[in-house]
């Protein structure tokens, strides 16, 4: 059941996004290191058009050095900065089923029990 799923920004990576801390899943970057596959981001809107638009962003690079830690944040802050570009330029089409923002999680009992 979706309640016993873990919530997106309660592991990954953190960056910067509008400003604030909020964690994205690590594993585009991920992939992309491991397989040498293009990690392209892709952000979409409608119009007034009957299909929904897309625009493919340019490959995020892998960089040359660094630790995979430090190639995943680097590469998954690109990719939160490819995707704010994209809601910036279409908010009203923006749609997040879950929290995101650190700042805007509750603390879950089982959280406070850890502190």
């Amino acid at each position: 059941p979706a309640a016993h799923r873990p919530a997106l920004s309660a592991s990954g990576v953190e960056v910067k996004f509008f400003g604030e801390t909020a964690r994205m899943p690590a594993g585009p970057a991920l992939l992309a290191q491991q397989t040498g596959a293009l990690l392209l981001p892709v952000t979409l809107w409608y119009d007034d058009s009957p299909v929904m638009q897309g625009r493919v962003h340019p490959p995020i690079e892998v960089p040359e050095t660094g630790t995979r830690a430090e190639k995943t944040s680097v590469m998954t802050q690109a990719l939160a900065d490819a995707f704010a570009t994209g809601i910036a330029d279409h908010p009203e089409d923006w749609h997040m089923l879950q929290r995101l923002w650190l700042a805007d999680l509750e603390t879950r009992p089982a959280d406070r029990e850890r502190a």
